[in-house]
């Protein structure tokens, strides 16, 4: 709008001044000039009266001139003191939504409102400038009569058609640009359809800036041309920069509160942080450190907290792991290392710290250091270790004791009947002897390496831990010394483990009898038995199980003890600390082999001159104790019977052959299993008994009994083997009753074992 105002010289007194000398210049001259011109009086007296009456209506008419002048202008300046001061209050009104405001969205659509409702303009709309391809204005707040305006149209600020528009100039120049006339404004020309239909005549489009960086504008429409005058202009211009100072305002106090909320959010998984987290300045004193840092290192926070890392213990167990942190200081680059720590009780554990900068904008600011306990895992890794070298060694074991039973059995079976053959108190009868009894011994080592590889023949049945226990210190008590106290502690209500009663008697007298050497002064071995809930995780000295209900049995000793080097080593074979002749060091390994092949596990803790403690933990299962083993039965020890005798052995073939042979039976021998399938088929009646050994060429034991049992179902077969239970190729005791195997013989078979498995297996079939 043209804004008009009242000139100085139409004030009261200037024009009051005026009109009399106007007035009086007036008389003045028509009395001089008619005196001249008129010489008679009385027509003088006349044009007198008539010039001044002229003079009367003249000053009245100018009079009149001035004073409408004079309304109107002032006219013209209250409504425009009315216009500025709606402005004025209409900016007011926006910059107290502008102080209040909490949302963006809100605040912007309260600003167009205040803008059409006080500024009486017919539509107001905030649109942001995208950053996309098209360059397009997306309108986000809008209000006024004809706002489904900005639903038809499409605004852009780049170098297009649609965005030459004042918006589009505005938002790339980042000054107000003004439209008086819309539809005679070549600018306009993409929307003047439009802007004639909704009934716009002019426009003003504000820039909304921050740092300097345009972002979007605010865009008014008003229904009358010229609708803008330079003080509405600036007045505008300055309510687009509060609103551009109200958005950026709002969103920097959305991205304060995001921060805080993620340092917050930051803060809680640190304290929840299960690794130590560790901060020092640059000058080495401590910040900050979390809960899990005291508890992994013993520390309290107000202890250390505000010391200097270079402060702490200079010649402790802990030296290198505060001066790796002291040396880190005024480096940039990060360092990892490990550590093994001692607590202030005493306790060790394994550490790994992790020593980061904390950058700032141009130099660094901090250090954090984050610690790891390790201990669990070195623990596992020990573990880990210790079960792939028993693997290994169960391995060779396995496959060395397969051709060593071979040996012992040619070795024991002829050296059986060579005795039969000389006569009792011969010095040859006395050498066969040594060599029997050496085979035997060599018999039970073979076993015990087997059982080592948990390949020994393991059937479990239901027993009373506590009766075992109770047994081995019945035999023990006669042969320890008096010095060591026995001290049995059965427990209240324990229950029963799946077990072999012989293994379980082993491990018991190993442990118990390495207790007793481990006490050469005398002492205490206590021997305890519990029912415990293992949670499924490890503790210190004792084996990670699955979770549920075991019983453990521990063997305490108050002997030397161990150190941790000792304890490293202590099931593995062939490993011991007892001296020469006193030890062949598979006692712990053999235990460690029973306990794995029970689903089971030991652990060990021990100090140096306090003593050791051994648990053994065992599943506990339901189910009736097994009753009493039958008193044996006598058989015949000979028979009349044909037999069929089958090893891959040469020397076996032919001492076994020789044993049954003199034990009465008709015995058909051979090398090739192949061969002896054919022998069986062309007379499948002929024979009573077939003896196969399980490790045969080209057809194995079991595969052969499967074809005999097919061509003759319930024909008696014995096999033997030289592996255990669950070594490689062997045949278990179940899959032996599924194929129709009477019984497994375990070489080497001595003539006894052998003719009583024979007679059991003919008489239950006759």
């Amino acid at each position: 709008m043209v804004r008009r105002t009242l000139p100085g010289w139409m004030n009261p007194l200037p024009i009051s001044l005026l009109y009399a000398s106007i007035g009086g210049i007036w008389i003045f001259s028509t009395v001089l000039l008619l005196a001249e011109w008129l010489p008679d009086p009385d027509i003088l007296r006349h044009w007198e009266v008539l010039v001044s009456f002229a003079g009367l209506l003249l000053s009245a008419g100018f009079l009149y001139f001035l004073i409408r002048h004079t309304e109107i202008t002032l006219r013209t300046s209250q409504e425009n003191l009315y216009r500025v001061n709606g402005a004025l209050q209409a900016r007011s009104e926006c910059s107290q939504v502008i102080v209040r405001a909490i949302d963006e969205h809100e605040l912007m659509n309260d600003i167009c409102r205040i803008i059409v409702e006080a500024e009486g303009y017919q539509l107001a709309w905030v649109g942001f400038a995208e950053q996309d391809a098209g360059k397009v204005v997306r309108p986000v707040a809008r209000c006024g009569y004809e706002n489904s305006y900005l639903d038809t149209i499409q605004v852009s600020w780049g170098d297009d058609e649609h965005g030459q528009g004042p918006t589009g100039i505005a938002i790339r120049t980042g000054k107000p640009s003004v439209a008086q006339h819309i539809q005679t404004d070549p600018r306009w020309r993409p929307w003047w359809e439009k802007a004639r239909k909704y009934g716009f005549a002019s426009s003003i489009s504000l820039p909304l800036s921050a740092e300097s960086q345009v972002f979007g504008a605010l865009v008014i429409f008003a229904g009358e041309p010229d609708a803008f005058d330079a003080q509405e202009m600036e007045l505008l211009a300055g309510l687009a920069e509060d609103l551009a100072f109200g958005i950026t305002t709002l969103r920097i106090r959305r991205e304060r509160e995001r921060g805080k909320n993620e340092r917050r959010l930051l803060a809680t998984i640190i304290e929840q942080e299960t690794d130590g987290i560790l901060t020092f300045s640059t000058d080495g004193q401590i910040i900050y450190l979390n809960p899990a840092f005291e508890t992994i290192s013993g520390y309290r926070r107000e202890e250390i907290v505000g010391r200097n890392v270079a402060s702490f213990e200079r010649n402790g167990p802990n030296q290198n792991f505060f001066q790796v942190m002291t040396d880190a200081i005024g480096s940039a680059q990060g360092r990892t290392e490990r550590f093994i720590n001692r607590r202030n009780d005493g306790t060790i554990y394994d550490v790994e710290v992790k020593i980061s900068p904390v950058c700032g904008p141009e130099t660094i600011s901090a250090y954090a250091a984050v610690i790891r306990d390790l201990t669990h895992e070195v623990q596992l890794e020990r573990q880990l270790c210790q079960a792939q070298k028993l693997e290994a060694i169960a391995t060779l074991a396995g496959g060395i004791a397969h051709d060593f039973n071979n040996i012992l059995a040619a070795i024991v079976t002829n050296t059986e009947m060579a005795m039969d053959q000389v006569p009792e108190g011969t010095d040859l009868r006395e050498h066969l002897e040594i060599i029997m009894r050496a085979g035997l011994r060599a018999r039970n080592l073979v076993r015990q390496i087997l059982t080592l590889s948990c390949q020994g023949d393991n059937e479990q049945h239901p027993v009373r831990l506590g009766l075992i226990a109770k047994e081995c210190l019945k035999l023990l008590r006669a042969s320890l010394p008096t010095t060591i106290e026995i001290c049995y502690r059965p427990g209240d209500r324990v229950g029963m483990v799946l077990a072999d009663a012989t293994q379980v008697h082993q491990v018991v007298m190993n442990l118990c009898t390495n207790a007793a050497d481990a006490m050469h002064e005398g002492g205490s071995l206590i021997v305890e038995l519990a029912q415990v809930e293992l949670p499924g995780a490890a503790v210190a000295g004792d084996p990670g199980l699955p979770p549920g209900r075991y019983l453990r049995l521990s063997v305490a000793d108050t002997g030397e003890g161990m150190d941790s080097q000792v304890m490293e080593r202590i099931f593995d074979p062939f490993f011991t600390t007892k001296g020469p002749g006193r030890g062949t060091g598979l006692g712990l390994s053999v235990v460690h082999g029973i306990i794995k092949n029970h689903r089971g596990g030991i652990g060990c803790s021990s100090e140096p001159g306090v003593g050791t403690t051994f648990r053994v933990y065992l599943p506990q299962v339901g189910g009736e104790l097994a009753g009493e083993e039958a008193s044996p039965i006598s058989v015949p020890q000979s028979g009349k019977e044909r037999i069929l005798f089958l090893d891959d052995e040469e020397d076996i073939v032919f001492s076994g052959q020789k044993m049954l042979e003199s034990l009465g039976y008709e015995v058909v021998a051979g090398i090739d299993s192949r061969e002896a399938l054919a022998v069986f088929q062309a007379q499948p009646d002929s024979f009573d008994l077939i003896i196969t050994d399980q490790t045969m060429p080209h057809l194995t034991g079991d595969k052969l009994a499967r074809e005999v049992l097919r061509l003759r179902p319930g024909l008696p077969i014995l096999l033997c083997t030289g592996m255990g239970a669950s070594g490689g190729g062997a045949v278990s005791a179940k899959m032996a009753r599924e194929i129709g195997i009477r019984e497994i013989l375990h070489k080497p078979v001595a003539r006894s074992q052998m003719a009583a498995a024979i007679r059991r297996a003919l008489e239950t079939n006759a």
